[in-house]
């Protein structure tokens, strides 16, 4: 109900809002049609997010359906965001700040950490929002690195493939002669391949 939209037009942001659903969109026009800094844009932020310019900072609470491609699109602009604030599902954040070696370290998180640094914030138990949901939920921090990987499409593809089979060594799956899992690489060492295989998959 555009808490978290009043809460930064308070301290003095400008205000570029995404909603999807009409009934919300109506009663926020209504909400805020007096406030010069708001605006907002209407429909799925997967879709509307690229058509307009790069931001400086996102932050929002992000439904669990949208969360990792979205994020994934912000990380692939040719500007990513500076700051990216974020309440997710403590589970898919969990995901996102794993470390190498573990079942929660993934494809996503090399992505997300060779572009960001991430940090937790802060938890938040169910009963902070309405409707109750039936999860805890984690507040996160992406900064951005200020040194980027090069053509990080091709990069994300590349370590896609050395994860689309856990179990399986780098040199069955990607041109490489590395007789080691894509789960034991940090977001470093898979940059460093990507460099050493030529940019190839």
């Amino acid at each position: 109900m555009g808490a978290l939209t009043r809460a930064l037009l308070t301290i003095g942001h400008t205000v570029e809002a995404f909603e999807v659903d009409q009934g919300l969109i109506r009663w926020l026009r209504t909400e805020f049609q007096e406030e010069p800094r708001f605006r907002l844009i209407e429909g799925d932020a997967l879709k509307t997010l690229p058509q307009n310019p790069p931001r400086s900072i996102v932050c929002g609470n992000l439904p669990y359906a949208i969360s990792t491609p979205l994020l994934a699109q912000l990380a692939l602009r040719p500007i990513p965001p500076e700051t990216i604030v974020v309440t997710l599902q403590k589970e898919v954040a969990d995901r996102y700040a794993a470390t190498p070696r573990t079942p929660d370290y993934g494809a996503v998180t090399v992505l997300l950490q060779s572009v960001f640094t991430i940090e937790r914030i802060r938890q938040l138990p169910p009963e902070v929002f309405y409707p109750r949901p039936q999860i805890d939920s984690t507040v996160l921090r992406l900064v951005r690195h200020d040194s980027l990987p090069p053509d990080r499409v091709g990069f994300h593809a590349f370590v896609k493939k050395g994860f689309s089979q856990r179990r399986k060594k780098l040199k069955g799956l990607l041109p490489v002669d590395l007789d080691r899992r894509g789960e034991e690489l940090d977001p470093a060492e898979w940059c460093d391949l990507y460099e050493r295989s030529g940019r190839k998959i």
